[in-house]
């Protein structure tokens, strides 16, 4: 209460409010009221203004405490679990991620858990499922006092999860019964009410899926009406459903009436705010109390921070969404009511809901604007489009269920929905709200009436207070404004609206629109839509309705539609109108429209039809524009024949009949619309009279208007225009133009005379005709003559046109040519098309073929289709063969051939075509496309796959055997693209080879004999007797001259093209190979002549070309290999075969043996006949695998034959002896035949001793076993008695003689000296002997090392025959060849010279023999680092002695300029994987060899080395370039190789495998960490350099991750090593190591004082410097002391020192400063850092000391020789 004598604080709109209440019941006075004084204003206001009233404070009324937990209401905390205590109390936290977790898991815990079927009967089955279900029966009030807040929540998930259990406990029978119960008998009227409400409102949720769960458990639990309940019995009512009473349901409306009403309200009458009570202690200072921080803070907070902290715990969702989302599930609960109301039994009644229905708050939900135009509040549905289409819904269910009960609300529906409908700007509402819109005023047509009469009066408006600007001033309305209807003047303001939503084409709608404008007219009074400012009824409507035409409101997509549907409205609207004026008339009389108004308006509506259609704003079909006018002349003239007049008049004068049709701008709507009239007019009605006469005289018009055009010798856009016009009226009317005779006869005669200029200038004037005509021996005889008059014209312009007209199935089938008039412009087109020169010449081609039926005759058709296939043949076969480079030609002949079947496909199933075309279409699918990749032939397959298919099996077998035919002639001409391997798989992919014949592709053994005959059967070189032990000696042939043989592309012979065939055709078939076991022959002489080009590739061979890939050549020889060992293995047959096989080669009779043994005695008969190095070499590895486990008996059947063949074929007879000694069966004869040839060779004369002699010796060396077996060669005394007659096998002697003395060793060091001093590795003719005295040398080492005697013997001749070796090896061949014969023996000789003594290797070694490190032989190479390593400590050894003696500067220590050379050489490698030689790995090699010279190296020699390769930019353009490569660093750190698992500080040369791509890189990985360990100033100089950003993060990242740990690592092992412990040994220093931070200290002890130096390594150490930094420094001078710190620094940084030489420099220098030692005045260092020297030069005059390369490079410098202190002289 407020004091007396003070006013009130409260506004004066409460003040009021609060009078208003008290006088409500008070009896009226008197008095009368006074006026209210008038406030001052502008200026004045200010003046005579009393002082403020002092305000009292009325403190605001409490809010009603928040309704108590029933947890705590009830006490259930101490009854119910724990967990599900805590589930609960989550419900009540405000956190919406909380509630989502309790309620899932009050769902999945605890009520999915609780079986449905559980009773106290079986609850003993169950404890824990019986215990659950009582706490869920428990916490039953607890769920119903959260259920509405959760129901209703702004989260759409929590929604849908409390729903979800809502709905499982209802499925619980007890749980079910409990809460029907409780809702009955239990909860009070706000929880009932609060409770069906959320759930009703649920049932109609936004979301459709939240909306499901919520209907099916209150369709199941939840009946409206008791009667609607058809349940048997009362009990199952009340356990299965709870029927609401009239309280409940009373309650449920206020529920929905409050959300519609209020929502906000509602929300946070449904989650109130919990106000939170902070305690704060009162901190006093002396008894005064002193205000917190915290207080302070919330003394300072406003009412906006705490709003704006509320509305920030639902961010989700805001003030205009929440009460969208609550108004959107009210208006649907309540449309479900009155749906469920419906339909049930009784009477129906809306006396409840009238109050909600009624109110005008209601119904704004229909409008979009923020004002609401019949209710003075803010509209429901403005900005929210989801709560007007559920308004709209509502009203629908209004009329459809309850028309008769709504007379009540009728007028606010009737202002509502006219005020709302026009103005909706949503596409969506709008498409809610056409049906209950049009049926509401189809239904209450009085409903304009009602809104023309509707007055808004606003009541409740608050006065300003008289206080001031009213800034505290608060008005307020009432509930339910008030609204009243008053007679006004004027006509309905929805009209206006009405007419609004004409001019903008229906509101944005007008397909939807249109339709139903005339169910709108028929509505709207005629007062009111008659109601016009002129003369003319209806104006204003017409005007608007035209409007959407001048704004362009159809102008947007679909705009011919759009236009449509606007004519057809207009029309029909005419036509209401027209008879509203006749009705109007009829009932008032002439005095309110007079006779012609109706006439007038037509007239005006027609002519501005025409108008508007004519200059295409109006753009309507002209064909439906026609109809839909005709359609409205019709009804005109069924209301009133004047009105047709008046219609018909505007639009002929629109047409200016008589200037026809020159001056009518859209001729295609006359003719539209004559047609349409025609069709729609009655025969011999007026109508159809007026419209014939005036499409007769249009015709005769338009006839003579083209025929001027056509008699022009000019051709203009005028003359076009005017066959148009002639064009479009025949397309328009067709046959019916040809009715008249006249009309028929002038029009034929036109189109005849002037055929062939109509097609130049009007071609679909001409197939228009053709097709309208419905004479057929007229038209057939128009284009006959047509036809034979193309030849003549242009036939690239004209013909387009006919063949568009023919695709299109525009020409009748009935036009056909009579003879040949069309041939010659089809050859024409096809030369054209061949050769290119004009590219429109195909693609008409092909359409003239699918169109062959209207141009050509079947037999001209066939020829042309002959004549292209036999030039598709020629063409094929030339770009096969490589006589032409494009396949230009082939894709214009398959693409015309392909036509031509696609037209006539019987043509393929012709015996005589299919057998030339289909081989040659095979060979373009297939073949063709292996030779030429980069073409598409999916053309020729798909005609292939065609023709396959539908083929009969008595075709296919013709044409696949000349398709086999075909393909083995392509296999042997070697001038073809296609390998033998291409054409096998194209015989597997096409399936060609099921065809039958298809194997006679495959050659034959008689030919490959006869081609193998022509062939060279001898080795090509004597050197390969190395390689293979049956090589004749070189007097027995010449070595292989000339030019290589004819081949392929592939290098390929027509011998080794159709071997290579077999081959793999027989790997791929193994059935097929063990059938022709005499192709095995042949597969082994292709893989001998493979080999041998393989082993010398620069002499010719007879089967293939030098240029044949070594992969190809590889490749066949392992085939041969495998079919060899599995033929030679399965073919075997019984054991006996040897001994029959031998019998039947001894009688010389025929064999009658079978499988391998026919095979073998076939191949010994052969070689014995024939007796050359081939066939004696094949049957060798034959026999080697036949006789490998043959036993003695059987051997010695061998030996039996090899001696009767000795004579007659000694080759053979050698081949069979030396397969018997390989195979260590030793027969009994074998022994005595080695006796007996040693013998013999003592009685040969000297003049047969190179022909029997040599003989004689080949065979004993054959039949020699090996040495390391048991088996005696000879006895010694024979054997001494051999040596000294022959040398040929010295090798296998010498085991024998080692412990025999005699003059028979110098014998054999003599001719080893001799041969060793006459070979050479260039001359071929050399290698052998030379790889045979090797040979005999390896064998004296050996025998040498276990025999005394031996030994000494070697001992003197050693020398001389290492030194002749290792000269051998040190002439780097200038021109030799690359040969496998040249690579063994050099092989053979590094293996004696890789392990040299130290007195025959020099510093000069390493510059003579660097070169056999770029040797095409891997194994070369790995032998040759391993000598050159020795080499390069030797040349290092010799640069330190003479660079430590060298007191004047001259020697200048250098990389050897034979390795310069060789690390000059640049690879051009894109891909290391493709190199195809050892480039590569000899490049890392060089490398190796010259980071080697750095070991052991002084600090001057290894300055020199890293000085000498700065200077050439070795590192920087040829080391780096090729690491980086080889480990993909180019490509970024992703893709580099990975070397995690990989120890990169080790890398075994020896182990180097070139077949395997990573050991590459390995070791390319290796040779970087090499170049970081010892030349890391020259890379970290590589690396400043670098511009490439990316490559340079790369490589550091790259460096740091796997190359900086591991020489990190190797450094400080070092250091506490006992090796670098050793080297940095002294009394007083100190080092000490800290891995963990990476830190060497070294600390020298002076006196009990020490002096420090630290250095700091940094993580990426090579790539960035060590940091020097000096810890201690005590009794040194500064500047003495800053030299000792930029020695060790340029130790570490520039001259690539480790740290153990940093360290030693700064010993040195501070014992010897503390020793007296006098230092350089140059560098300020004691030792020199080049050379490690004392200052010894002094300067006479300054008595000063200087290093000796100090003052060379100052002389230098300063070119003058002077002190560079007191700058006298000094030399």
């Amino acid at each position: 209460m407020t004091k007396s004598g003070t006013k009130s604080s409260a506004s004066s709109a409460t003040r009021k409010k609060h009078a208003r209440k008290a006088t409500k019941d008070a009896p009226p006075t008197d008095a009368p009221s006074l006026p209210k004084e008038r406030k001052p204003k502008g200026k004045d206001k200010g003046k005579n203004k009393e002082p403020p009233r002092k305000k009292v404070y009325i403190p605001p009324v409490k809010p009603q405490p928040v309704q108590q937990d029933p947890i705590d209401a009830l006490g259930l905390a101490q009854r119910l679990p724990a967990e599900l205590l805590v589930v609960l109390r989550a419900l009540n936290k405000k956190d919406t991620m909380t509630k989502n977790k309790a309620v899932e898991e009050f769902r999945t815990v605890w009520i999915d858990r609780t079986h449905p079927s559980v009773t106290e009967d079986d609850a003993h089955q169950d404890t824990e499922a019986y215990a659950r279900l009582e706490a869920l029966e428990l916490s039953l009030p607890v769920w119903m006092h959260h259920a509405p807040a959760l129901f209703l929540h702004p989260s759409r998930r929590l929604r849908a999860l409390a729903l979800s259990a809502h709905a499982d406990i209802l499925r619980v029978e007890q749980l079910r019964v409990q809460m029907l119960f409780y809702l009955r008998e239990m909860a009070s009227a706000e929880q009932v009410e609060c409770i069906l409400g959320s759930w009703c409102m649920a049932t109609r949720d936004a979301e459709r899926q939240v909306a499901q769960v919520a209907q099916r458990s209150w369709d199941a639990h939840i009946s409206l009406d008791a009667d609607s309940d058809t349940t048997t019995s009362a009990v199952e009512k009340e356990e299965k459903r709870l029927v609401l009473d009239g309280a409940q349901r009373a309650a449920l409306l206020v529920f929905v009436q409050r959300a519609l009403l209020d929502p906000l309200a509602l929300h946070a009458y449904l989650n109130p705010v919990q106000v939170p009570v902070e305690v704060v202690v009162q901190r006093t200072i002396r008894g005064k109390p002193v205000p917190t921080p915290a207080v302070a803070a919330q003394t300072r907070r406003t009412d906006s921070e705490l709003s704006a902290r509320v509305k920030g715990e639902n961010e989700e969702e805001s003030e205009a969404d929440r009460k969208a989302r609550l108004r959107i599930g009210a208006l649907g609960a309540l449309q479900g009511i009155l749906d469920a109301r419906s339909q049930g039994p009784g009477r129906k009644s809306l006396e409840d809901l009238l109050d909600i229905l009624s109110d005008a708050r209601l119904w704004s939900s229909l409008h979009h604007a923020q004002t609401c135009p019949f209710a003075d509040i803010e509209s429901f549905g403005y900005a929210q489009p989801g709560v007007r289409s559920y308004a709209w819904a509502l009203l629908w269910t209004l009329l459809e269920n309850w028309r008769d009960e709504m007379a009540s609300f009728v007028p606010i529906l009737s202002v509502a929905v006219l005020r709302s409908s026009f103005v909706e700007p949503s596409v969506q509402v709008r498409g809610t709200m056409w049906r209950p819109w049009l049926k509401f005023l189809k239904d209450y047509p009085r409903a304009w009436e009602i809104d023309a009469t509707f007055e808004l009066h606003k009541t409740n408006e608050g006065d300003s207070d008289e206080e001031g600007d009213g800034s505290d001033a608060e008005e307020e309305r009432t509930d339910q404004p008030a609204s009243g209807y008053t007679v006004k003047d004027g006509r309905s303001p929805a009209f206006a609206d009405f007419l609004q939503f004409l001019e903008l084409g229906c509101g944005g709608s007008p397909l939807q629109g249109y339709p139903a404008i005339l169910v709108i007219l028929s509505s709207i009074p005629s007062s009111i839509l008659l109601h016009s400012d002129s003369d003319i009824p209806a104006s204003a409507f017409f005007s608007s309705f035209w409007a959407a035409v001048d704004g362009r409101a159809l102008s947007a997509l679909d705009r011919a539609a759009k236009s449509a549907a606007f004519l057809e409205a207009l029309f029909e609207c005419t036509t209401f109108v027209v008879r509203c004026i006749r009705s109007t008339r009829d009932d008032a009389g002439d005095s309110v429209y007079g006779k012609d108004a109706e006439k007038t308006l037509v007239c005006a509506q027609y002519t501005r039809v025409w108008e508007e259609s004519t200059s295409k704003r109006l753009r309507v079909e002209e064909g439906l524009a026609g109809e839909l006018v005709a359609k409205s002349l019709v009804r005109l003239n069924e209301i009133d024949a004047g009105l047709f007049d008046a219609a018909w008049d505007a639009l002929v004068s629109g047409i200016k009949v008589h200037s026809f049709p020159a001056d009518t701008p859209n001729t295609q709507l006359v003719f539209s619309l004559l047609k349409a009239s025609c069709a729609a007019f009655v025969e011999g009605s007026h109508p159809r009279s007026v419209t014939d006469s005036l499409f007769q005289k249009i015709m005769e018009g338009v006839l003579s208007y083209s025929r001027g055009a056509l008699l022009s010798h000019t051709q203009d856009e005028g003359n076009q225009r005017k066959l148009d016009v002639l064009l479009d009226m025949i397309d328009t009317f067709g046959d019916n133009l040809f009715v008249g005779i006249g009309q028929a006869e002038a029009l034929d005669a036109t189109m005849f005379e002037h055929a062939n200029k109509i097609l130049s200038v009007s071609p679909r004037l001409l197939t228009t005709y053709l097709s309208r005509r419905a004479d057929q021996t007229v038209t057939l005889e128009l284009w006959r003559a047509l036809i034979g008059s193309l030849p003549s014209q242009p036939i690239y312009t004209t013909l387009p046109s006919l063949l568009d007209a023919a695709e299109q199935r525009i020409l009748p089938d009935h036009l056909k040519p009579i003879g040949q008039e069309f041939d010659g412009s089809i050859s024409a087109m096809f030369s054209d098309a061949m050769g290119s020169t004009n590219p429109e010449a195909l693609p008409l081609l092909i359409r003239v073929i699918r169109c062959s039926g209207y141009f050509v005759t079947v037999e001209s058709f066939d020829t042309l289709f002959q004549q292209v296939v036999a030039t598709f043949g020629e063409e094929l076969s030339r770009i096969l063969h490589g006589e032409a480079e494009e396949a230009a030609t082939l894709d214009v002949l398959v693409d015309v051939i392909a036509v031509c079947l696609e037209n006539r496909p019987g043509l393929a199933l012709q015996e005589s075509f299919a057998l030339s075309l289909i081989p040659d279409i095979f060979a373009l699918a297939f073949l063709l496309p292996k030779a030429l990749p980069v073409s598409d032939f999916s053309v020729a397959q798909e005609i292939w796959t065609s023709w396959l298919a539908s083929a009969p099996v008595g075709l296919q077998k013709p044409v696949g055997a000349a398709i086999s035919a075909r393909l083995h002639d392509a296999i042997f001409h070697t001038s073809i693209l296609v390998s033998p391997l291409d054409i096998l798989h194209a015989a597997t992919e096409s399936g060609v080879h099921k065809l039958a014949g298809s194997d006679d592709m495959l050659p034959t053994n008689r030919y490959l004999d006869d081609l193998l005959c022509n062939l060279r059967l001898e080795p090509a070189t004597p050197s390969l007797a190395i390689l293979h032990p049956l090589v004749p000696p070189p007097s027995s042939f010449d070595v292989a001259e000339g030019p290589d043989c004819e081949a392929d592309q592939q290098g390929l012979g027509v011998y080794a093209r159709g071997v290579m065939a077999l081959l793999y055709s027989f790997s791929g078939n193994r059935d097929l190979a063990r059938a022709n076991l005499w192709a095995l022959r042949h597969f082994l002489a292709l893989a001998m002549y493979a080999e041998e080009l393989l082993e010398v590739p620069a002499l010719p061979n007879p089967a293939f070309s030098r240029t044949a890939a070594k992969d190809i050549l590889q490749d066949i020889v392992v085939k041969a290999q495998q079919l060899t060992a599995y033929l030679l293995t399965a073919a075997a047959t019984d054991d006996s075969w040897h001994v029959n096989a031998v019998t039947s080669l001894l009688s010389g009779k025929p064999s009658s043996l079978d499988g391998l043994a026919a095979f073998i005695v076939d191949l010994i008969r052969l070689a014995q006949d024939e007796d050359d190095s081939l066939q004696t070499r094949i049957l060798y590895i034959v026999l080697q695998h036949v006789l490998r486990d043959a036993s003695g008996e059987e051997s010695d059947q061998w030996l039996l034959l090899a001696r009767r063949l000795e004579r007659g074929s000694p080759e053979t007879s050698l081949a069979i002896v030396l397969c018997i000694t390989k195979s260590g069966s030793e027969p009994p004869r074998l022994d005595r035949y080695r006796n007996e040839l040693a013998a013999g060779t003592l009685g040969i004369p000297a003049s047969k001793a190179n022909s029997d002699g040599l003989l004689l010796l080949r065979r004993l060396a054959a039949i020699a076993p090996d040495p390391d077996s048991d088996v005696v060669f000879l006895p010694q005394l024979r054997a001494v008695n051999f040596v000294k007659a022959y040398h040929d096998v010295f090798f296998h002697l010498v085991p024998i003689l080692q412990n025999v003395p005699g003059s028979h060793w110098d014998f054999m060091f003599d001719l080893i000296e001799n041969n060793l001093e006459n070979a050479s590795f260039e001359d071929d003719a050399t290698l052998t002997i030379l790889w045979r005295t090797v040979r005999l040398v390896q064998v004296i080492q050996d025998q040498a090392l276990y025999n005394k005697a031996l030994r000494a013997e070697w001992k003197q001749r050693e020398t001389t025959v290492l030194t002749f070796l290792r000269d051998i090896v040190a002439s780097e061949p200038k021109s030799a060849p690359t040969s496998t014969p040249r690579a063994v023996c050099r092989e053979a000789v590094l293996s004696i010279v890789q392990n040299l003594p130290p007195s025959l290797m020099d510093h000069t070694t390493l510059s003579k023999m660097s070169h056999l490190l770029f040797d095409p032989s891997t194994n070369v190479q790995k032998m040759a680092y391993e000598l050159l390593r020795e080499a390069s400590h030797k040349r290092t050894e010799y640069l330190v002695i003479e660079a430590g003696v060298d007191t004047e500067s001259i020697v200048k220590p250098l990389l050897p300029l034979e390795l310069v050379s060789l690390l000059r050489r640049s690879l051009d490698i894109v891909d290391i994987e493709e190199d195809p030689s050892s480039k590569t790995f000899g490049s890392l090699l060089c490398w190796m060899i010259a980071l080697d010279l750095y070991t052991n190296a002084s600090m001057k020699v290894k300055s020199g080395y890293s000085e000498h390769l700065q200077e050439l930019g070795l590192v920087t353009t040829h080391l780096i370039p090729l690491v980086l490569n080889l480990l993909q660093l180019y490509e970024g750190v992703s893709k580099a190789v990975k070397l995690d698992m990989w120890s990169i500080d080790q890398f075994y040369v020896e182990s180097y495998d070139p077949d395997h791509p990573l050991s590459i890189r390995l070791f390319a990985a290796h040779v970087y960490y090499r170049a970081l360990l010892t030349i890391s100033s020259l890379v970290r100089s590589w690396l400043v350099d670098c511009k490439d950003k990316n490559l340079f993060t790369a490589v550091t990242n790259y460096t740091a991750t796997h190359f900086s740990p591991v020489i990190i690592d190797t450094e400080l092992t070092y250091l506490k090593s006992s090796e670098g412990l050793e080297e940095l040994n002294a009394e007083n220093l100190t080092v000490k190591v800290a891995s963990v931070v990476n830190e060497v200290t070294a600390a020298y002890i002076i006196d009990d004082q020490q002096l420090e130096l630290t250095l700091k390594i940094p993580n990426d150490w090579p790539l960035q410097r060590i940091i020097v930094k000096d810890s201690k420094r005590i009794g040194v001078p500064e500047n003495r002391w800053r030299g000792w710190l930029l020695g060790v620094q340029q130790i570490v940084w520039s001259q690539n020192g480790r740290i153990v030489d940093a360290i030693s420099l700064f010993k040195k220098n501070v014992s010897l400063h503390f020793e007296g030692q006098t230092e350089c005045a140059i560098c300020y260092s004691i030792i020199s850092l080049s050379d490690s020297s004392l200052p010894q030069k002094p300067c006479k005059t300054c008595k000063n000391r200087f290093h000796a390369t100090c003052l060379y490079k100052w002389f230098k410098s300063s070119h003058s020789p002077s002190c560079p202190l007191c700058r006298s002289e000094i030399m």
